[in-house]
């Protein structure tokens, strides 16, 4: 995540960024296979985890590319890492 104006990020808003995207860009259809969940969010160093369908990890990563401002601020969201599972991407977080 790169944030304008060190703008604290609450759980709430960055989801409903997120949400409001996939809703904009795929339709309510779509939005309905992904089964999203923010399992993590490190605003000291700029990360988070989230978990999705594996046959929609491609339509919430554009999603998040497409993810431009929250509350009028600034915001780049891109992926880092993706997994098949929560347990081998939280060792690889512990090396950033």
């Amino acid at each position: 995540m790169i944030i304008e104006d060190n703008f604290i990020i609450n759980k709430d808003d960055l989801l409903k960024s997120i949400w409001s995207s996939i809703w904009r860009y795929f339709g309510m259809k779509e939005a309905n296979k992904i089964g999203l969940w923010l399992i993590d969010l490190n605003i000291e160093k700029n990360y988070g985890m989230l978990r999705c369908s594996h046959k929609t990890k491609e339509t919430l990563i554009t999603a998040l590319c497409l993810v431009s401002d929250i509350n009028n601020k600034r915001i780049i969201l891109s992926t880092l890492k993706t997994s098949g599972t929560l347990k081998s991407l939280k060792k690889s977080v512990l090396t950033l």
